[in-house]
């Protein structure tokens, strides 16, 4: 017996498929998750774990070097589509975390006041549900108290939401939709906690 090929019809199907989840990845924001000067290692974990969250429209294994400077990211941000830069940096008396958004802005900085783990808190389970799969698809974003009059927060609503695709309610298979990342602002402490 012979090897049957696929016919033109399937050929012609699987390209048209190809193109357009390649064009619905260029569409998508992307993201680079760094550190900047010495942060130690708790931070570094922070990082993977950050990039972890915004799998997989992230450079899950970038590789940053002393030598690297700031813009060696931008100079390569454009021709990948990073959309947004993460940036971890430490100083004597606390780790601060800028969000900014490429090419021309605006930058977000927050101190950061309290972080936990995903090996602590997976440590502190008796039954974890945590798996490969749950990864494939980005997370649905929540926004929670950012309906503030001030323009800095509508600023950073705007920033956090751009960060993520969108979803299309109609569109969407709820299959997909395995992780939430929670957005919460404080209006009483001006914080924002960030639970995924």
């Amino acid at each position: 017996m012979g090897k049957r090929g696929k016919t033109k019809a399937q050929k012609r199907t699987r390209e048209i498929a190809i193109q357009r989840s390649q064009e619905e990845f260029a569409t998508v924001p992307h993201t680079f998750i760094f550190s900047r000067g010495q942060v130690g290692l708790n931070v570094h974990q922070l990082i993977t774990d950050l990039r972890r969250i915004m799998e997989p429209y992230t450079a899950r294994n970038l590789k940053v070097q002393k030598k690297n400077l700031l813009k060696d990211f931008v100079s390569v941000a454009g021709p990948l589509g990073v959309t947004h830069f993460l940036v971890f940096t430490k100083t004597s008396t606390s780790v601060n975390f800028k969000v900014a958004r490429l090419p021309r802005g605006p930058t977000l900085t927050f101190k950061v006041h309290r972080y936990s783990l995903v090996k602590d808190v997976v440590s502190s389970l008796k039954r974890h549900r945590m798996h490969e799969q749950q990864f494939l698809n980005h997370a649905l974003l929540v926004l929670s108290n950012f309906g503030g009059d001030g323009m800095h927060i509508k600023l950073m609503a705007t920033i956090f939401q751009s960060m993520f695709p969108s979803i299309n309610v109609y569109k969407v298979s709820l299959n997909t939709v395995k992780r939430c990342v929670l957005i919460n602002y404080n209006s009483s402490t001006q914080r924002v906690d960030i639970r995924h």
